[in-house]
């Protein structure tokens, strides 16, 4: 099953009588804060930012842009790599890119889906890193993936030195 059908069965069987808030938040170390984005469009002086809770932050503010993002996916030509899209980031996002493209680390990017029926419980898929950053006046995309995806054992333990020693030959 893909990732879009499992979502697509995920939220067939919950109650849809509430919004969707797809989110974004970038970490990087050479950021003070992580920065956060809600999909939307933005509307000056009255829907600019919104909040909603995050571990250790019960009121995180998300400010309102435009994103999209293209899931991985394999076909006859091979596979293709998760994209993600921020529009509108010259006043936000842009020199923080900068900043971090400068820096050589990847960035974290966390993706959280928020139902208005149960804000504190929300889709979320963490460890997601990003690379090939381009960055000009009117956007910003990237490529998504997760780190060492061959150690990782989804939905299971992430198979790493500590807790598998002899998988290193340790």
């Amino acid at each position: 099953m893909s990732l879009s059908e499992a979502l697509a069965e995920a939220y067939a069987a919950v109650d849809v009588s509430g919004d969707l808030y797809d989110t974004l938040e970038f970490n990087h170390p050479t950021l003070e804060a992580p920065l956060r984005f809600v999909r939307g469009v933005r509307i000056p002086g009255e829907y600019e930012t919104i909040t909603l809770p995050v571990p250790g932050n019960p009121a995180a503010v998300f400010t309102v842009v435009d994103f999209g993002f293209q899931r991985p996916g394999q076909d006859e030509g091979g596979t293709s790599k998760a994209r993600i899209r921020v529009d509108n980031v010259s006043r936000v996002l842009q020199q923080a890119l900068r900043d971090a493209i400068s820096a050589d680390q990847p960035f974290s990017v966390t993706y959280r889906c928020y139902s208005t029926n149960d804000v504190n419980h929300p889709e979320e898929y963490t460890g997601l890193r990003m690379s090939s950053v381009t960055v000009n006046a009117l956007s910003s995309e990237g490529d998504l993936y997760y780190e060492e995806v061959e150690l990782q054992s989804f939905p299971k333990r992430t198979y790493d030195l500590e807790r598998f020693p002899a998988l290193y030959g340790q």
